[in-house]
């Protein structure tokens, strides 16, 4: 397994993950449209900042990609301090795809994030996962995440939020 930020080479493979995706129901690709070819040139655009929808921050992507090539997983990191960002959807988003789910690779991927990503201004990120989802909850925890809250979302559902450290730059 490796991990690596999301380029126009990651196209094909992106097509299954992004099937795999919608049917497994995450709402991040539920709300994409139907149609990989066109959202995949979106994603890499809305890493550069551009062609953002209204209150959109710019939004880097990295693919854990297995031995075949084939996308096991995603981050996304959204740079900017939205009340969306910090009440709904968190600065990092993360998934695994069921058939490599089990093995430490939602850690992997947050942990990458951590070392790579670019922190915002107050240093910390927030990060928002269903409160019934153990397993986001055990990858945030064990990756240092310190829980602020629980919130109700309009559709009843609750979010734990928690604050997460950058490890960016600890080493410089």
């Amino acid at each position: 397994m490796k991990i690596e930020v999301a380029s126009p080479q990651h196209a094909a493979a992106y097509r299954a993950y992004f099937q795999a995706c919608r049917v497994e129901g995450f709402a991040y690709y539920l709300a994409s449209g139907d149609d990989a070819d066109a959202w995949f040139p979106q994603l890499l655009r809305h890493a550069r900042g551009e062609a953002l929808p209204a209150g959109w921050t710019p939004c880097q992507t990295w693919f854990l990609l297995d031995d075949d090539g084939r996308i096991a997983g995603a981050a996304r990191l959204r740079m900017g301090d939205t009340p969306e960002i910090l009440d709904r959807f968190g600065h990092i988003g993360l998934e695994v795809l069921p058939p490599w789910r089990g093995h430490g690779y939602g850690k992997v991927l947050l942990q990458y994030v951590q070392s790579m990503g670019a922190a915002p201004a107050s240093g910390n990120w927030v990060l928002a996962c269903p409160a019934d989802n153990i397993a986001s909850i055990r990858t945030v925890e064990a990756c240092g995440g310190q829980r602020l809250d629980e919130i109700r979302q309009p559709d009843g559902a609750i979010l734990r939020r928690y604050s997460l450290t950058s490890l960016g730059g600890m080493f410089d």
